[in-house]
């Protein structure tokens, strides 16, 4: 399992590959290759099934997402590694990472059956640019030749690999939540609202994620600011910033001065039900076309109302879920817009609705036998 980001790592990659690796090794062996960016890190393995590469990362400029392209300062540890172990699949996530680039050249130059699974259409902007289509004719062409099946999250991810290779084996599998650590726990609302010190007669407001531009995050700052020039609406809400990022001076600039603001660093995945559960309404205003974040299953398992943008795959994930509401665009004017006109009309929208059997198709449990049936025919068709 090769992946550019794993704990301590927070963030979509390193949740979905950790909760895989987790499952998977119960009847398989998995060795995990990831990157490292702790200086002074050899390489070596911090456990036996872990294999940490040292890399580095480029400066934030002319994008601020190139601060995620960690690149391998040394390849001959990832090489040894795939010499010795000898899998029979080599499985690895991102399509933008270059320690996905080398492993997929490894594998092709071994003949091991290599699968890729995609975890964002766009590297670096928000929307389609020269540079990002000059990448995908590229490397991503290049990538989609090599692999022997490619793992599209969404109906839309798997339309945008088929625009760049339409003979690629593609399957759809979704990202997983853990439903029974939402769902078992959803009566509790009342008790994590006083463990946190939310109050308990407020309509709470979550965004949890990082606090950067292509999230929208600058633009919900701006909107609370302005939502709390209305008197009224002001007290009957709190706002809940759950994450960190380059805005948190930002955040903490403008927002603290109100006593309805609460900004909160990450909290653990073990506890990580407990906010979700305590809050009302999740907001993701993102500019980015996001493949399948999984704050938006998080809430969903938790029966929150969702306001959220219309970009990528989050129509796909939020179609069938009742309790949603899309920004026209993510600006200050529309979320402001769209949170004035909930918040004033909550009677209407606040009662919770789990749809289980809609939640099902995100099971861990369905995820990984279909993961597992991708496997076995991908090595049927190797032998």
């Amino acid at each position: 399992m090769v992946s550019p980001f794993y704990p301590p790592d927070f963030g979509g990659i390193s949740d979905h590959v950790t909760k895989l690796v987790t499952l998977l090794s119960k009847n398989h062996e998995v060795k995990v290759i990831t990157n490292t960016i702790r200086h002074g890190s050899n390489g070596s393995m911090s456990s036996p099934d872990i294999i940490r590469i040292p890399s580095i990362t480029p400066p934030p400029f002319p994008y601020q997402t190139l601060t995620s392209f960690r690149i391998p300062l040394k390849v001959k540890p990832l090489n040894k590694v795939i010499r010795e172990f000898q899998p029979d699949i080599i499985h690895a996530h991102g399509h933008h990472y270059p320690i996905t680039w080398i492993s997929a050249r490894i594998a092709k130059s071994k003949n091991i059956p290599f699968i890729m699974t995609l975890h964002g259409l766009y590297a670096l902007t928000s929307e389609p640019t020269f540079i990002e289509e000059f990448f995908n004719r590229t490397v991503f062409k290049q990538l989609l030749y090599m692999a022997d099946c490619v793992i599209a999250l969404t109906p839309t991810m798997a339309s945008y690999v088929r625009k760049y290779n339409n003979n690629v084996q593609c399957c759809i599998i979704p990202n997983g939540v853990d439903l029974d650590s939402f769902q078992n726990n959803l009566h509790k609302k009342l008790e994590y609202r006083k463990k946190y010190n939310l109050g308990e007669d407020k309509i709470i407001v979550l965004y949890r994620g990082r606090f950067v531009d292509v999230k929208g995050f600058l633009e919900l700052i701006y909107a609370i600011d302005a939502l709390n020039k209305d008197e009224k609406l002001k007290s009957k809400v709190l706002f809940l910033l759950v994450g960190d990022g380059p805005l948190r001076k930002e955040a903490v600039k403008k927002l603290t001065k109100y006593n309805n603001c609460r900004i909160m660093n990450w909290t653990s995945r073990a506890l990580l039900h407990e906010l979700y559960i305590a809050s009302d309404i999740f907001i993701l205003p993102s500019k980015w076309y996001e493949a399948f974040p999984l704050v938006i299953l998080e809430a969903m398992a938790t029966g929150l109302y969702i306001v959220s943008s219309k970009r990528g795959s989050l129509p796909d994930i939020l179609e069938g879920y009742e309790r949603k509401r899309y920004l026209v665009e993510p600006s200050v004017f529309e979320i402001v817009r769209i949170l004035t006109d909930i918040i004033t009309n909550w009677n209407k929208c606040e009662t919770r609705i789990i749809q289980n059997s809609y939640l099902k198709k995100f099971d861990w449990k369905n995820i990984i036998t279909k993961l597992q049936n991708v496997y076995q025919q991908i090595l049927s068709n190797k032998k």
